[in-house]
């Protein structure tokens, strides 16, 4: 055989393979599997769940602080594979502010989460906040009075390292889903319900070319302005309604006290 020759082994057949007793090569045939599961999950983001409480207290030092940066401290109280808890209770660490700026001032503390303020519309992280604050808490929450709580990273220690994993933020107003079925609407005019009766209009492999064969004004969903419209026009006989109400009150009232006038 020359050496030179390079085989294919997917040609080989084993039903056909003669082995030599003398010889020492093999022949390896490997069958093709489907893709490996390991069952490990992948940890890419932290759901954060912070009591309302803590937002109303970082609205209120916003307010008194106008336009300076600041930060407060709290505890994570629960924390499963994926979700955090924080505690309502907070401490308001010894620092000096600026507009860009906080210097944490010689203080004693033990909390493991720090929520910290920006300027409206800086959503992100600065280098300064990566190097000196985000590192030294277990969770760093980022906040601005505009938009509430904006960003956040979780450290995951890793040997000597640190491996920070972004955050989705929720706030728990305590309050369970609310159920208005008890509410009625009244409206004064339905929407007309214009759907197409043509059986092929919604199918896949036809609405392609039923459209390319309108016009751009027939191919708008005027769905939406319609439904405005009729909310507009139902606002303006409520109003209507209520004016003609008073305007009969007022009638009423004052032929009334005509009469008991000429009464007496």
């Amino acid at each position: 055989m020359d050496d030179n020759k390079l085989i294919n082994l997917n040609d080989i057949k084993p039903e056909k393979q003669k082995k030599d007793k003398h010889s020492k090569s093999k022949v390896i045939f490997t069958e093709k599997r489907e893709a490996w599961e390991s069952g490990i999950k992948i940890l890419d983001r932290m759901d954060v769940i912070i009591p309302a409480k803590l937002l109303f207290v970082c609205n209120k030092i916003a307010g008194k602080m106008h336009t300076d940066e600041f930060s407060i401290v709290t505890n994570i109280i629960e924390k499963d594979e994926n979700t955090i808890f924080l505690s309502d209770e907070y401490y308001i660490p010894k620092q000096r502010v600026a507009a860009t700026s906080i210097e944490y001032l010689p203080d004693e503390y033990t909390f493991n989460t720090v929520i910290h303020r920006h300027p409206d519309g800086m959503n992100n992280f600065s280098s300064t906040d990566r190097n000196y604050i985000n590192q030294n808490f277990e969770l760093s929450i980022l906040y601005t009075k505009d938009e509430g709580f904006v960003n956040g990273v979780f450290n995951l220690k890793l040997d000597h390292y640190l491996v920070q994993i972004p955050v989705e933020i929720y706030v728990d107003y305590g309050l369970e889903e609310i159920d208005i079925s008890n509410i009625e609407r009244e409206t004064f005019i339905s929407p007309f319900n214009r759907d197409k009766k043509e059986k092929w209009y919604n199918k896949p492999d036809t609405q392609e070319k039923y459209e390319s064969n309108m016009l751009p004004e027939e191919i708008f969903d005027y769905s939406m302005m319609r439904e405005m419209m009729f909310d507009e026009i139902n606002s303006e006989i409520q109003n209507l309604d209520h004016r003609v109400t008073e305007i009969e009150d007022t009638m009423f009232h004052h032929g009334g006290y005509s009469m008991l006038g000429e009464g007496l």
